[in-house]
């Protein structure tokens, strides 16, 4: 990955900007925000920015393929993250909607990341 040091920071001041945005959040006395759990999103799209991101940057860059790794991964972590919420919404009832929300509160900051840091690194590589 090149500028591997200032994606790592980047990378660090999302995750932490996001946990501290979450427990924000969780403090608030609200049915739609207060939850307990308000980390395990944090965690779960850091694992998968971190393996999306590591699978993408190898390889050709210039390819066809490349576009259509990028839109599968995508896809994937979008039904991995349905399927996610779905299954905490069966365990844990009491929470749920407050979980709901910080995840996709989440997912819309790391992909944004994500496609951001993406998008830098085609623009090295041509």
């Amino acid at each position: 990955m090149p500028d591997s040091k200032k994606y790592i920071l980047r990378f660090a001041v999302v995750c932490i900007g996001c946990l501290l945005l979450s427990y924000g959040l969780s403090q608030v006395p609200s049915a739609y925000l207060n939850t307990t759990r308000f980390w395990i999103p944090t965690v779960f799209f850091a694992l998968t920015t971190l393996g999306i991101n590591a699978l993408l940057t190898r390889g050709d860059k210039n390819s066809k393929e490349f576009v259509f790794k990028t839109l599968a991964m995508s896809m994937a972590r979008l039904l991995v993250c349905l399927v996610l919420v779905l299954i905490y919404s069966k365990v844990s009832k009491g929470d749920s909607l407050a979980f709901a929300c910080h995840f996709m509160l989440q997912y819309l900051v790391f992909t944004i990341f994500e496609i951001s840091f993406l998008l830098k690194y085609i623009k090295q590589t041509n």
